[in-house]
């Protein structure tokens, strides 16, 4: 049994889906006498331009074409019935000349075609040559053929057909009338899909076809493979769970809920669930794809009410209440933010050895983002000076007034590491410094910690960090202590990003205070990637080096490091 794309493979130019600007420009070439003797369609797989090209050859070979008075678009169609058309669609034409430049790519090949194509046509008005994947066609074929191109025979046309337009040669592009076959939309697919299950007498959930739709990217032979390989199932009714378990895509209740999830900025949950929904075998090359569309989508409804309402259209009752719901949610800025993540994030995915990765790190940055963002800024002895009730501007002009180089306060005396951490801030801010904190060891404090003291500690360290900061939390896990020097802990990043974020001040500051309350010490903290911890000199690196084997080994077996 012959598969759906060559059972149902377009016989007139009104059964193709898009590609309306081509289609216009043949037809009335036809009607109007006036056919190139040479073309080119370029394009993706899979999007029509083999199936265009044999309509053309069908067409201009017609002995009753089929004038089309009112239609805007297509002005002629073969009739499908005379004698040519007959022969054309049997394969049987003579004066068709098929050839697969793949497996055809010598100079030899061409010059059989140069010595053939001289000699009139057989039956036919034209005698045609289809050459597919011209890109193949080796430079001394390409040689061989430019003459002919230039000043064929009348009777002969030559179309040319290429998924990568950039390896066929200038001289060969300047010969032809090209024209450039553009992807199909996901609604073009599918209306087609619609049309093929009818005529199969199959029930598809409208969902399913969705998916299909988006996993062909484009492509309607990939489509409709697709529906082929989905038909065998000979359900009476294929479900869209179905469709998402052999195709490994994600239902639209799924994306809804990670998206709900990202929009609220609940990250450790985010990632829970990508990583779940990656051990339940979905693609998340899909995933990130359906989040793309959804966000899309979201950001349509937000700006344009007649666009709204053909993607509300083809909701459910549930999905187009939740849609409306989380449109409102979220500012216009936020859906643009995202999805420039999750494009980057499906980028990534091509070159990443970590399949859940790329998406974990689009949630992290667009959820840090606007955390960073809405942090408020620090409130300065200025400030405080100048929002103090009745002093009016004589309090500005006090300030404004005050020496440059003031000798700034001693810090309060106290017992607590965390309140002292937050007096040396203070400080700080009334000198309008960037210092680094500095190390107190006034209250019998010590920095003289080893650093598998550190490693011995760093789950707790990693857990405490949480109630302050979810984002940091989920960046320590993927980080590791390696080496303490001149009072300070350094700290070992996998990512660039992952440094960045965690050295800014305040995100810095809270890692401090947490790792001198849990070990009893004053040291100041600093992150490194790990390239740069691997150049650094620490004293005992040997044992630093140990320590780090040992943290890893507790990691992988949820152990813990203890002293003797």
């Amino acid at each position: 049994m012959p598969t759906l794309y060559r059972k149902y493979r377009p016989k007139t130019f009104s059964e193709i889906q898009g590609q309306d600007h081509i289609i216009r420009t043949l037809t009335s070439a036809i009607i109007n006498d006036r056919i190139g003797h040479a073309f080119l369609f370029t394009g993706p797989r899979g999007t029509g331009k083999t199936t265009l090209a044999r309509i053309f050859a069908k067409t201009v070979n017609c002995l009753d074409p089929q004038k089309i008075e009112k239609d805007p678009i297509i002005h002629v169609e073969p009739c499908n019935k005379c004698k040519h058309c007959s022969i054309i669609m049997e394969n049987k034409a003579i004066d068709i000349i098929e050839i697969d430049a793949a497996s055809h790519t010598g100079v030899d090949n061409i010059r059989q075609l140069k010595e053939s194509v001289v000699l009139p046509p057989t039956l036919l008005k034209y005698k045609i040559y289809i050459i597919d994947e011209a890109h193949m066609l080796s430079i001394g074929a390409f040689n061989a053929l430019l003459k002919t191109l230039e000043e064929p025979p009348s009777h002969a046309i030559f179309i040319l057909a290429t998924t990568e337009l950039h390896k066929v040669p200038e001289t060969i592009i300047s010969r032809c009338q090209r024209f450039d076959i553009s992807h199909l939309s996901q609604d073009q697919i599918i209306q087609r899909l619609k049309k093929l299950t009818k005529s199969e007498n199959v029930n598809v959930e409208d969902e399913a076809l969705e998916a299909i739709a988006l996993e062909a990217e484009g492509g309607m032979r990939d489509a409709e493979s697709l529906l082929d390989q989905i038909i065998s199932l000979e359900d009476e009714t294929i479900t869209a769970k179905e469709v998402n378990n052999i195709l490994g895509t994600s239902s639209k209740q799924m994306v809804t809920e990670l998206s709900k999830l990202i929009i609220n900025k609940n990250i450790e949950s985010a990632l829970e669930m990508i990583d779940q929904l990656q051990k339940e075998g979905v693609h998340l090359k899909n995933l990130n794809k359906n989040l793309l569309s959804y966000f899309r989508n979201l950001a349509i409804i937000k700006v344009s009410r007649t666009e709204a309402n053909k993607i509300l259209s083809s909701l459910s009752k549930d999905q187009f209440e939740s849609a409306q719901k989380l449109s409102q949610e979220i500012s216009l800025n936020e859906i643009v933010s995202i999805i420039e993540f999750l494009q980057k994030s499906l980028d990534m995915l091509k070159n990443t050895s970590i399949p859940q990765l790329p998406l974990e790190l689009a949630v992290i940055e667009f959820c840090m983002k606007e955390q960073t963002e809405n942090i408020p800024a620090p409130v300065t002895e200025t400030a405080k000076v100048q929002n103090k009730p009745d002093s009016g501007s004589k309090a500005i002009s006090k300030e404004e007034t005050a020496p440059e180089k003031s000798t700034p306060p001693e810090p309060k005396t106290t017992d607590d590491p965390v309140e002292q951490t937050e007096t040396k801030v203070e400080v700080e801010e009334k000198t309008a410094t960037q210092e680094e904190p500095q190390p107190d060891i006034s209250k019998g404090k010590s920095s003289n910690i080893a650093l598998e003291d550190v490693l011995g500690h760093w789950s707790k360290i990693i857990e405490d960090v949480k109630p302050h900061n979810h984002s940091i939390h989920a960046f320590l896990e993927n980080c590791t202590p390696c080496g303490i020097m001149n009072d300070t802990l350094y700290i070992k990043t996998k990512y660039d990003f992952y440094k960045e974020k965690l050295s800014e001040f305040d995100n810095r500051l809270t890692v401090q205070k947490v790792v001198d309350t849990i070990t009893d010490t004053s040291l100041k903290v600093k992150f490194v990637t790990e390239k740069e911890c691997g150049s650094m000199n620490f004293p005992e690196n040997t044992g630093a080096k140990k320590s780090n084997i040992l943290h890893d080994a507790m990691k992988m077996f949820g152990g813990k490091i203890t002293k003797k």
